[in-house]
């Protein structure tokens, strides 16, 4: 009777010791799991591409500070041949900004201290008095995914409205640049989610010394030394034929970045190349530098110092004509500078969202020895 007792508490104790590892360890998994489990509850943002939504005080709205917001939001795109906005915004009330609008993929929220009306309070929990407050050298924050999964989210905040309106003034180009570049990034994922076109990025990497992602839909219209069309005429569902122009020379002087030289290049290849009508030699494509004037940057393109160029394409004598984007890059290990350009055809239609996918497609691009180091890191 006693040894039985003793047996009976021994697994009494066992089972006890057991349950309480059980426990530790599934505390430890929830522990560990928490954000990937926080990040898979999060529903996925929805909206329209270039869509933004602007969440601020109604009375800021309407005044100088909303005229800021509304000027770096609303102007149009440089390069199109009528005017389309960078975005298409719309205006919510702070207290009306409901679980239903937190899932969209682009939110700004605006906020000053010196606003005291009930909106005004609400958009500033959604930042904090504490932080405005506790920094002053700052007026803008980022946030990704912070109420649905693929969101982005900036604040902008100041103490006043007249010092947040004067930074916004000053920071138009970051602050769009910073919801361009989450729409590129979603837009990138779209292009790249079904197949790429895997041998055209071969060819232009065996062939012309360059990488670039091509997505499905494109085809090699022309594959010459020194150039190559790449082409999507569009489908039943999308009449926009879209295209992809490469072209590269040895680099031997600045100049060749010149805003002048760089159309003078274009307009060179470009009336050999690319024909309206093959049948008519005077129907050849040029760069229209009077009507919609050319728009000419210095960016980085996948790490590369570059120009880019935006503006309208003609055919020289046949009245049709179109949105383009370039991009000239120098190649220090090549020595080459190399000429990107993506135009568009598609009459009476908004171009910009195109025009987009062009400059998100562009962007992938990285010299050979860029990809030979990735490849030798990948490999390590």
């Amino acid at each position: 009777m006693i040894i039985f007792t003793l047996i009976k508490n021994k697994l009494k104790y066992m089972n006890f010791f057991n349950s309480k590892v059980l426990l530790f360890i599934s505390i430890l998994s929830i522990s560990c799991s928490e954000n990937e489990l926080n990040e898979r509850l999060l529903a996925k943002a929805s909206g329209t591409p270039g869509e933004l939504f602007v969440v601020m005080d109604s009375t800021q709205w309407h005044g100088d500070l909303g005229r800021a917001v509304k000027n770096t939001l609303i102007s149009s795109v440089p390069g199109l041949p009528n005017e389309e906005p960078h975005f298409r915004v719309h205006y919510i009330e702070p207290t009306k900004f409901n679980s239903v609008l937190e899932r969209v993929t682009n939110i700004l929220f605006v906020a000053t201290l010196d606003s005291k009306t009930k909106g005004g309070v609400a958009v500033r929990n959604k930042i904090t008095k504490n932080y405005i407050e506790e920094h002053p050298d700052k007026f803008m924050i980022s946030q990704s995914d912070v109420y649905a999964k693929g969101q982005s989210v900036l604040y902008l905040f100041g103490s006043t409205q007249e010092e947040l309106t004067k930074n916004i003034s000053i920071n138009e180009k970051v602050i769009r640049n910073f919801f361009n570049n989450a729409e590129k990034k979603r837009l990138e994922e779209a292009l790249y989610k079904t197949q790429e076109k895997i041998g055209i990025s071969k060819t232009l990497l065996n062939t012309h010394g360059l990488h670039m992602r091509i997505p499905n839909g494109y085809r090699i219209e022309e594959n010459v030394p020194g150039f190559i069309w790449i082409r999507s005429p569009g489908t039943a569902n999308e009449s926009i034929d879209k295209n992809i122009l490469i072209t590269y020379k040895p680099y031997t002087s600045e100049t060749a970045f010149n805003k002048k030289e760089i159309i003078a290049w274009r307009d060179e290849f470009t009336k050999e190349k690319v024909f309206e009508n093959p049948e008519n030699i005077d129907s050849y494509m040029e760069t229209d530098t009077i009507n919609v004037p050319v728009d000419y940057n210095s960016v980085k393109l996948g790490g590369n110092f570059a120009k880019e160029i935006r503006g309208i394409w003609k055919t020289h004598n046949l009245g049709i004509g179109g949105p383009y984007i370039s991009y000239v890059v120098l190649d220090n290990d090549s020595k080459q500078i190399f000429y990107l350009d993506g135009f568009i055809v598609s009459p009476s239609k908004p171009k910009r969202e195109s025009i987009r996918q062009l400059e998100t497609i562009l962007s992938t691009f990285r010299t050979k020895n860029q990809m030979e180091v990735s490849e030798q890191k990948a490999s390590n």
